[in-house]
């Protein structure tokens, strides 16, 4: 396969193309179940997946630069969507790009990245005071808008604001808490309502608590490489996170089981 073709391959998954363009939340979600993880907006950080805006406007390397009505749909859809569960919206992947992921796959990332018990978490430093507050906050209150949130959690000075966006991206990259819709609170832009990813999707959740690290990472592992068509390590890493060692071992165990195959240094599907 020459990179064109590649390209080529990529453009048809992706809805790159007039012809695909995305219209619908109806479409937009089926194209979430498709691909099974897709960024908001395209990558500037060489991370290869889908984004929906892409899809939208079936173009690749389409970026919000003047405000239309495709810009609106696809804002209004990041929260929509979590808000009717027909995807999970967040932080989840590495860098803190925000992605949707699909529910299927949402299990297999919670079983790997997920903080399932965040006081243990707190008490052994590896997550911060103010995640440990908004996460308080939260559990003790349900489902709450942004700025609301900010001020039960303590954080309702000028100074705090960095400090609990920071808390919210900790608490989210750890799989604890998502956006799960939007509300007009103050202004003229809505606000984000959060609440726990395990009281957001408790069936995912489940599924993930009977799933075992191998198993989960050969699933992710397989989505990736049929939606990207073919990948090299170091993308996975990208999206993942994970070490060199892990992904490889997780490689060869699709080889062996003829799911994927290699191709010099490329990772395909079978």
């Amino acid at each position: 396969m020459t990179p064109a073709q590649l390209e080529q391959q990529r453009d048809r998954i992706y809805r790159r193309a007039r012809i695909q363009r995305i219209r619908t939340m109806d479409e937009a979600a089926h194209f979430i179940d498709t691909v099974g993880f897709c960024l908001l907006f395209a990558s500037t950080q060489g991370i290869e997946l889908p984004s929906l805006f892409e899809a939208v406007k079936g173009r690749r390397d389409a970026h919000i630069e003047d405000w239309d009505a495709d810009s609106d749909r696809v804002w209004v859809w990041k929260n929509d969507l979590p808000a009717a569960k027909r995807a999970y919206y967040g932080k989840a992947l590495v860098g803190g790009k925000p992605v949707f992921i699909s529910l299927k796959m949402l299990p297999c990332l919670y079983a790997l990245h997920a903080t399932e018990n965040v006081d243990e978490e707190y008490a052994r430093g590896r997550l911060g005071l103010e995640a440990k507050r908004v996460y308080d906050t939260l559990r003790a209150v349900g489902p709450t808008p942004s700025k609301a949130l900010r001020a039960a959690a303590g954080f309702d000075r000028a100074e705090d604001n960095n400090r609990y966006h920071r808390a919210l991206d900790e608490l989210q990259r750890s799989l604890v808490i998502l956006p799960v819709g939007a509300t007009l609170e103050t202004g003229a832009w809505p606000s984000q309502i959060f609440d726990l990813v395990a009281r957001w999707y408790p069936a995912q959740v489940a599924r993930a608590q009977k799933l075992d690290a191998d198993r989960a990472r050969r699933a992710l592992v397989k989505r990736y490489v049929q939606t990207v068509v073919a990948a090299k390590p170091p993308m996975i890493a990208r999206v993942f996170g994970w070490s060199r060692q892990q992904i490889d071992e997780t490689v060869a165990d699709l080889v062996t089981r003829r799911v994927l195959k290699l191709n010099e240094d490329w990772i395909v599907a079978e």
